[in-house]
């Protein structure tokens, strides 16, 4: 894959948490399955390893930290770092690709303790076989996840064979952003942006695989399973919408910007943050709206990289990412979703409602997790060829 920095929306949502100060606040999602009870007993030994009650392990030491900057939860972890004697050397990517690439370089793997997925790359993670299984019976605190978390769908966090790989400990999704200043009727549809009101009135952020996402999502597609023929009609919809926008912005700052300043009216596969930023500004009439079609969401994990040399040190790290107190405390930080039930009553009344907490797996059917496109397909639309188009899309080739 290509590291480009505007490939993935975890480096523009990170970059905007810092420049905005929001190091407080971010947002994922999909639709899962529960994980079978009883039934392989091979698929159970893989992942509980450990006889006797599930406990987390203790811990101490230097965990070396390999991810996005905020995502080593430097506040919510400072009481349990203290008690435990747990330092952290954290290596900060500026976009998810870094991560297998520097696992993959000739010894480096050796020494990282932590690193996170986003659910799109479990795919190529599981191909590049980076990433070593968890130890259920040390991870006592998978228990307070909520179901959808808790389960196997799309073998994100879980193997098919039962081989548990991440934590989910954050999620979120990409929703239309609307300013009700200006908009007093809410779009029911994305298709809603293509009409005439909304000339030049629609923002858009310079993230191909959140538009790309959204539009096939839309039209009926899967992201990842868009034929070659299908995606044309993807590509056409993103060009209809970039066509209706006041310019692409570099970031969801600069969208919010927009946005507040009367630029712009709506947001095109928007997230939450940004109500956060435009709340700041002294702007609070925007709302995170899902239209009719549903949208995608996204959700990040904590996983074990091969070569790992402070194993419980992490594990233990993980099973208290899981605390309802401290999963609360990263939602705050990073303007998010939270995985485990008992952390809603931790959290501002803001986020609590951003989401519908008590219907999650309806929402998430909405608003689906996915995979990444793939990385070759003779079939499928790829990674590269979303890249591509959306580079011809900005560049007026395609209208």
């Amino acid at each position: 894959m290509t590291a480009d920095r505007n490939l993935h929306e975890g480096d523009t949502r990170r970059q905007f948490l810092r420049r905005a100060g929001l190091t407080t606040f971010t947002l994922g999602g999909g639709s899962v399955l529960l994980a079978a009870c009883g039934g392989d007993d091979e698929a159970a030994v893989k992942t509980m390893t450990s006889t006797g009650p599930a406990a987390a392990p203790s811990a101490s030491g230097r965990i070396d930290f390999l991810s996005f900057e905020a995502y080593d939860l430097p506040d919510p972890l400072k009481a349990w770092k203290a008690k435990n004697g747990v330092s952290v050397k954290p290596t900060y990517v500026g976009g998810q690709d870094e991560v297998q690439t520097k696992l993959k370089a000739v010894g480096s793997s050796a020494g990282y303790d932590i690193v996170t997925y986003n659910q799109g790359f479990k795919s190529l993670y599981r191909e590049l076989d980076i990433l070593e299984p968890l130890d259920e019976q040390k991870l006592p605190n998978l228990k307070h996840l909520f179901p959808y978390f808790a389960g196997d769908n799309g073998n994100f966090w879980v193997d098919a064979d039962g081989t548990r790989t991440g934590v989910p400990f954050t999620w979120g999704l990409n929703s239309m952003i609307v300013d009700t200043r200006r908009v007093t009727k809410t779009p029911t549809s994305w298709h809603d942006l293509l009409e005439p009101e909304f000339k030049g009135r629609v923002a858009i952020v310079d993230i191909p695989t959140d538009s790309w996402g959204v539009a096939a999502h839309v039209l009926g597609f899967t992201p990842s399973q868009v034929t070659k023929q299908d995606g044309e009609q993807v590509f056409d919809l993103l060009a209809q919408i970039v066509a209706q926008s006041s310019g692409v912005s570099p970031s969801f700052g600069d969208a919010t910007s927009k946005m507040t300043s009367g630029d712009a009216d709506v947001c095109w596969a928007g997230w939450a943050g940004m109500n956060e930023l435009a709340a700041a500004a002294g702007v609070t009439s925007f709302e995170s709206v899902v239209p009719k079609e549903g949208s995608v969401s996204f959700c990040d994990a904590f996983a074990l990289p091969k070569g790992a040399d402070n194993v419980d040190t992490a594990l233990a790290w993980m099973n208290e990412s899981l605390d309802p107190k401290v999963n609360a405390d990263a939602a705050v930080s990073l303007v998010a979703g939270v995985t485990v039930k008992g952390a809603l009553r931790h959290l501002p009344k803001t986020l609590r409602e951003l989401y519908a907490y008590d219907d999650l797996e309806g929402l998430l059917e909405q608003a689906p997790l996915n995979d990444n496109p793939p990385v070759e397909s003779d079939e499928f639309v790829t990674i590269e060829e979303v890249q591509r188009g959306w580079q011809e899309i900005k560049a007026g080739a395609r209208s």
